[in-house]
C-alpha cells in the first residue's frame, strides 16, 4: 500500500480506538416520506447542541451518537418539513422517522452539509426537476439532463450517449439499482433507457470516485428505483408523440411491503411513420419498422425493523427492420431485409440488516444481460428453381451473474467506513454467426467467453476536524479471463475543506481500471456493437485522474456556485481503422484486427452557477476541455484529439413557476463542433471514373458548431373526477437551428467522369413540436 494511504488508514484506526472509551448514547434508524414510505437518501440528522450531525445511506440508514440524552435531534430533508426527535433515552430504536413534504422550505443547513460531504465531481439532480426540461418530442431523458452539466456532453444530434471528462460512453459505469446496464439506448440514441417514472434518485460521479465503484475508467451513473407506495395505490398514464407510459403503484400489505411497475411501449407517433409500408407501382416495395419497450418493476418488504428484502426487475428491447421486396413474374413476393435488434436484462436481489446500531449491512445478488443481433435475410433461387429462403444472423451479447456484500460501520460521528466484496461471472459472446449461405458455418455454439472478476474494498469518510473532512479508500481488483489474472489496486482520495463564508475547497485523486472493452460496428450507425474481454494482447485500460475544485453556497437565496479544474491520463486504450465493419469478421480474431496500446490525456476547467430555491430555477454551465489520443499504428505517432473532443461546451436551463398551474422551462446548448477525418487530396483509379481519397491526418477537421434551443411549458390540470393531471407542450430546436448530423462528400462529374468534390452538411432534425398528456390517479 501506498505510504499516504497507510498514514491515512492509521490514522482512521486510531479515530476508532479513541473513542470506543467515551460513553454516548447512539440513535439510529430509517427516514421515509410520510406519505409514500420511500426511503429517503441523504437525509440530515443533526444534535441540536453540538451542530454534529449525519445523513441516510442508500438505504435510508443513519446512526448518530450524542453526549447526553438531553441533547434532542433534527432530521430534515430538502423539500421537507423537519421533525425533532427529544427524551432520547426513552426511545426504541432503531427508529423510523416520516416527513411529511412542504413547499418553498428553505433547508440552508441541509444543503451546506451536503457540499461539504459530497466528494469532487460529484452531483445529484433532482427527479421532479428533469422532468420539467423540454425534451426531443416530449421524451424526458435523465441522461440527456445530465449533459446540461459541466464536463458531460452528447455525441452527434440527439444522442444519449454521453461523453465525460474525455472518456467514451462504454467507459461510464452505469447501474440500475447496482445491476449493470450494458447499452442505454433507445431509437438509435435519441434517449435512454431509464423511465423518469420509476427513478427515485440519480447520482453522477466523474472526480473522486467512491471505493465502492470500479470497472470504469471516465465516470460512474448510480440511478435508484423507486420502492412504491406502501400507503395506497396510484399510478399515472402518459400519452406522448413518441410512446406511451403507464406506472403503477402501492402497497401489498401497507406499512410493509409495496410495488411499483412501470413500462413504456412504442406504437404512436414516430414509430408509425417509420412502419409505413410503401408500394410504387412497378411492383417493388420498402418497409422500416421500428419498435421498442422498456419495463421496470421492484416489489420490497419490511420484514420488521432491521430487516427488509428488495426485487427490482427491468427489461427493455428495440427492434429496427429495413426490408425492400418485388412481386415476380409469377405474382410471388420476394423480400430482402436486413435488421438491428438489441435490448438489456437486468434484475437485483438485496437484502439490508441492521446488526447493531453501529453497523448496517446488505447483500445482494445481481443479474444482467445485454444481446445485439445482426440480422440478414433473402430469397433466392433453389433447386428446380424453386425459391430458397437464406440467412445469415450475427450476435453479440456479454451476462454477468454477481454477488455484492457491503457493511457501513459507523464507529463515531466523525467517522463512517465501508467496505465488501464484489464477486462477477462474466460470460461473453464475440460476433456468434448462424447462417445457411453456401460456404458459410455456423458457429452457434463457438464463442463463449468467460472471465471472473473479484473486487475487495475499503472506504471511509473521516472528519478530521470539524471543517476538513478526508475521504480515502483502496479498492483491489481481480480479473481472470483465458488463464491470464490481472490484479490491479486503485487508491482513492478526497479532501474537503469548508472555508468561511460558505466557501469549500475539494480535491481528489483516483485510480480506475476497465476489464471490458466495447467494438461499434462504423458501418452500421444504428445499434450493433459488442462487448469483448481483456486479453493477453489487449490488455486492461488504466486512467488517473486529479481534480481541484472551489465552492460557494448563498443559503438564503439558494444560488450555489462551483469550478473544478482537472487532468487525466490514460493508457492501454484501443481503436480500430476508419471503415471496420465488425458485423463482417463473424468468427475472426477482434483482438488481431483492433489497434492496441493507445495513450490518452485530457485536462479542463468547468464552471457551474445554479440557483435552487423559490419560484425560478435554474442553471448555467461552461466546460472548457481538450482531450487527445495517441497510438503508435495511428496518424503516424502523432497526438490527435479524440472524435468527440469540444473545446467549449455551454448549456443553459431555466425554470419559472407561473402562478399556480403553469410552469415555464427552457434548455439552450452550445457545443464546438466534433472532430472529422477529411480528405487531404483525390487521385483518380484505373477506370478513371471512381476517385480514391487520400487521408493524412486523424480528426483533422471540425463539423460545424452545434447549438440549440429547446422551450417547454406545463400546465396542473384537475379533472372532473378530482384527478390530477398534466398537460405538456413545446418545441424541440426553436429556431430551427440546421445542426450537422454527418458531412457527406459529393462527387462532381463531367461525361461521368469526376471533375470537382464538395462536402454537403447532412442535417437531421428541424424544429419540432411537441404535445403531452399525463393523468395521476
Amino acid at each position: 500500500m501506498n505510504q499516504p494511504f497507510a498514514i491515512v488508514f492509521a490514522l482512521l484506526f486510531g479515530l476508532i480506538a479513541q473513542r470506543s472509551f467515551s460513553q454516548k448514547l447512539t440513535i439510529s434508524g430509517t427516514v421515509r416520506d410520510a406519505m409514500s414510505g420511500e426511503l429517503l437518501i441523504g437525509a440530515s440528522i443533526s444534535d441540536s447542541i453540538s451542530g454534529t450531525g449525519v445523513h441516510t445511506n442508500a438505504y435510508g440508514f443513519f446512526s448518530i451518537e450524542v453526549p447526553s440524552p438531553d441533547h434532542y435531534l433534527k432530521v430534515g430533508y430538502v423539500g421537507y418539513l423537519p421533525v425533532y426527535i427529544k427524551n432520547l433515552s426513552t426511545l426504541s430504536v432503531p427508529l423510523e422517522i416520516k416527513l411529511s413534504q412542504a413547499n418553498n422550505l428553505n433547508e440552508i443547513n441541509i444543503r451546506e452539509n451536503k457540499i461539504l460531504r459530497s466528494p469532487i465531481g460529484s452531483l445529484s439532480i433532482p427527479i421532479d426537476r428533469i422532468k420539467a426540461l423540454p425534451a426531443l418530442l416530449g421524451e424526458v431523458d435523465v441522461l440527456k439532463a445530465l449533459s446540461y452539466t459541466p464536463g458531460v456532453s452528447t455525441g452527434t444530434e440527439g444522442s444519449a450517449g454521453l461523453y465525460i471528462r474525455g472518456g467514451t460512453p462504454d467507459q461510464n459505469l452505469i447501474l440500475l439499482d447496482e445491476a449493470p446496464v450494458y447499452n442505454v439506448m433507445h431509437l438509435g440514441g435519441f434517449f435512454s433507457v431509464f423511465n423518469p417514472n420509476s427513478l427515485k434518485s440519480v447520482d453522477l460521479y466523474k472526480g473522486a470516485f467512491p471505493a465502492r465503484y470500479g470497472g470504469r475508467l471516465a465516470s460512474v451513473i448510480d440511478l435508484t428505483m423507486k420502492d412504491g407506495n406502501n400507503q395506497k395505490f396510484g399510478g399515472e398514464v402518459g400519452l406522448g408523440l413518441l410512446n406511451q407510459k403507464l406506472t403503477l403503484e402501492g402497497p401489498i400489505i401497507k406499512n410493509k411491503a409495496s410495488f411499483i411497475i412501470s413500462g413504456r411501449v412504442s406504437t404512436l407517433g414516430l414509430t408509425s411513420l417509420l412502419s409505413l409500408r410503401k408500394k410504387p407501382s412497378s411492383g417493388t416495395g420498402e418497409d422500416r419498422v421500428y419498435r421498442f419497450y422498456d419495463l421496470n418493476a421492484k416489489f420490497n418488504y419490511q420484514i420488521n425493523k432491521t430487516d427488509q428484502v428488495y426485487v427490482s426487475v427491468y427489461n427493455g428491447y428495440d427492434r429496427f427492420k429495413y426490408a425492400e421486396w418485388s412481386i415476380t413474374n409469377n405474382g410471388k413476393e420476394t423480400e430482402t431485409a436486413v435488421g438491428n435488434n438489441w435490448g438489456n436484462t437486468t434484475a437485483t436481489l438485496r437484502y439490508s440488516k441492521v446488526f447493531s446500531q453501529k453497523l448496517f449491512a446488505r447483500f445482494a445478488l445481481l443479474y444482467s444481460k445485454y444481446t445485439s443481433e445482426y440480422t440478414n435475410n433473402f430469397e433466392d433461387q433453389g433447386v428446380n428453381g424453386q425459391p430458397a429462403s437464406l440467412y445469415r444472423n450475427t450476435n453479440a451479447g456479454v451476462s454477468d451473474w454477481g454477488g455484492k456484500i457491503q457493511f457501513d460501520y459507523f464507529p463515531t460521528n466523525q467517522l463512517n467506513i465501508k467496505f465488501g466484496l464484489d464477486a462477477t461471472r462474466h460470460s461473453f459472446s464475440p460476433f456468434v454467426t448462424k447462417s445457411n449461405y453456401n460456404g458459410l458455418f455456423d458457429d452457434t455454439k463457438e464463442g463463449q467467453l468467460p472471465a471472473y472478476q473479484l473486487d475487495l474494498y475499503v472506504d471511509s469518510d473521516i472528519a478530521l476536524t470539524s471543517r476538513i473532512r478526508l475521504n480515502a479508500g483502496l479498492r483491489n481488483s481481480l480479473y481472470k479471463v483465458k488463464g491470464r489474472t490481472f490484479y490491479n489496486p486503485e487508491p482513492r482520495l478526497g479532501i474537503n475543506w469548508s472555508l468561511p463564508g460558505n466557501w469549500s475547497l475539494k480535491t481528489g485523486y483516483s485510480v480506475m481500471n476497465q476489464y471490458l472493452h466495447l467494438l461499434t460496428n462504423n458501418g452500421f450507425g444504428f445499434g450493433y456493437d459488442a462487448w469483448l474481454p481483456s486479453t493477453d494482447k489487449v490488455v486492461p485500460s488504466r486512467a488517473n485522474q486529479l481534480s481541484v475544485g472551489l465552492y460557494k453556497t448563498f443559503p438564503v437565496s439558494g444560488w450555489e456556485f462551483s469550478l473544478e479544474v482537472y487532468a487525466k491520463r490514460m493508457k492501454n486504450l484501443i481503436d480500430y481503422p476508419d471503415g471496420t465493419n465488425f458485423t463482417g469478421l463473424l468468427a475472426g480474431s477482434w483482438d488481431d484486427v483492433v489497434i492496441k496500446n493507445g495513450i490518452g490525456r485530457g485536462k479542463g476547467m468547468e464552471f457551474m452557477i445554479s440557483k435552487n430555491l423559490g419560484k425560478f430555477k435554474g442553471s448555467f454551465a461552461y466546460t472548457l476541455s481538450k482531450s487527445e489520443r495517441k497510438f503508435s499504428g495511428i496518424n503516424d505517432k502523432n497526438w490527435y484529439p479524440m472524435k468527440y473532443d469540444r473545446r467549449h461546451n455551454l448549456s443553459l436551463t431555466a425554470g419559472y413557476l407561473l402562478g399556480k398551474k403553469w410552469s415555464l422551462n427552457t434548455t439552450f446548448v452550445y457545443q464546438t463542433g466534433h472532430t472529422v477525418t477529411l480528405p487531404e487530396a483525390a487521385t483518380l483509379t484505373e477506370n478513371g471514373f471512381d476517385p480514391k481519397f487520400i487521408y493524412n491526418n486523424r480528426n483533422n477537421g471540425r463539423m460545424p458548431s452545434f447549438h440549440r434551443l429547446d422551450i417547454g411549458a406545463v400546465k396542473s390540470l384537475t379533472t372532473a373526477r378530482k384527478r390530477k393531471a398534466e398537460l405538456s407542450l413545446g418545441l424541440y430546436n426553436a429556431y430551427n437551428r440546421n445542426n450537422p448530423l454527418y458531412l457527406d462528400l459529393k462527387i462532381q462529374r463531367s461525361n461521368f467522369k469526376p471533375t470537382a468534390i464538395s462536402i454537403k452538411q447532412v442535417s437531421f432534425l428541424p424544429v419540432l413540436p411537441y404535445i403531452g398528456y399525463t393523468l395521476k390517479f
